[in-house]
């Protein structure tokens, strides 16, 4: 996960380029670890956009979140086939 975040053009910023501090990586990482759960949990999660992410020395926070469900295939009751 700390190549997801570390690897990117834009990854200097999390650093504290232009005077800022420092963004909270583990954070990063917690909020990242916590969506794989979640997609891994939900067959039927088909989007999930967190934007903006506004990441702080202290803290992480999802600013506006849009999660796009697809229904769960049925299972059929009835096997084609003998097991």
């Amino acid at each position: 996960m700390h190549d997801l975040i570390t690897g990117p053009r834009c990854a200097p910023l999390l650093f504290g380029a232009h005077g800022s501090g420092p963004a909270d990586l583990e954070g990063l990482e917690q909020l990242l670890h916590r969506l794989s759960r979640m997609a891994a949990d939900l067959p039927q999660l088909a989007e999930a956009d967190f934007n903006p992410v506004l990441a702080t020395p202290d803290w992480v926070s999802v600013l506006d979140a849009r999660v796009r469900l697809v229904p769960r295939d049925a299972q059929d009751p009835y096997p084609r086939r003998l097991r």
